[in-house]
């Protein structure tokens, strides 16, 4: 499984061709360095289907708002209809909750005798 972390900013709307598509992300941040090593906000958009959107996912994710996710995602590669441009996609997986993640800490070194 992927997954995908980050500060949950909530979901977001983005109209496309005048309006007739509606598409919807899960808008995720984290940190990271610009091309001359400053630190920088990334935002992620994790797109989110009709049927996960149906089931109330928006809701779901209110509650974590301001808070760090995992979120557990899927790649779906693209191309243009005359095969100039190309991509990646990463859209909610499964039923799109959050998953827990337990971090690691490194354990002591063993003491030598």
């Amino acid at each position: 499984m992927l997954v995908q972390m980050g500060l949950c900013k909530g979901i977001s709307t983005k109209e496309k061709m005048n309006g007739t598509i509606i598409e919807h992300y899960l808008v995720l941040t984290a940190p990271g360095k610009d091309q001359f090593g400053q630190d920088v906000e990334q935002s992620v958009g994790i797109k989110v289907s009709k049927r996960q959107l149906d089931s109330g996912i928006e809701n779901a994710y209110k509650k974590f708002i301001g808070q760090q996710v995992a979120v557990p995602v899927y790649a779906k590669a693209w191309k243009s209809k005359n095969g100039t441009a190309f991509g990646m996609d990463l859209w909610l997986s499964d039923d799109g909750l959050p998953v827990p993640v337990q971090r690691v800490q490194a354990r002591p070194a063993a003491v030598a005798s």
